[in-house]
């Protein structure tokens, strides 16, 4: 029975980058329209519409500055405690500049 629950929270920690990514839109979807609506409304209707996005935009990153700064202390010792674990950096930084090929069969795994 121990095997079976570690197997569960192994397989919930490695998750591959369309998953992370589904997360986080899922997460995010609020800001998106916030911000992809009136960016939306006003390539089709009136390019004043895009202004309307600007606001949002700002929330965003209020919201994602006080979000990052309330858990700084929880990232540092989340990456001091585990010095051997993969790195917490999140994949889609990871492959930018490793040389990574474009089109292998291999499962990219998103880690926390």
């Amino acid at each position: 029975m121990a095997e079976h629950g570690s197997g569960e929270q192994r397989q919930q920690q490695c998750r591959t980058r369309q998953e992370a990514a589904v997360a986080w839109a899922a997460t995010h979807a609020g800001e998106l329209a916030g911000v992809g609506v009136p960016l939306i409304g006003g390539a089709v209707w009136s390019p004043w519409l895009c202004l309307l996005s600007v606001p949002g935009a700002a929330a965003w990153v209020v919201s994602e500055l006080r979000l990052r700064r309330t858990t700084r202390t929880a990232r540092t010792a989340i990456t001091s405690a585990n010095p051997g674990e993969p790195s917490t950096i999140p994949a889609a930084e990871q492959a930018v500049g490793t040389g990574e090929r474009a089109g292998t069969t291999e499962r990219k795994e998103a880690h926390r």
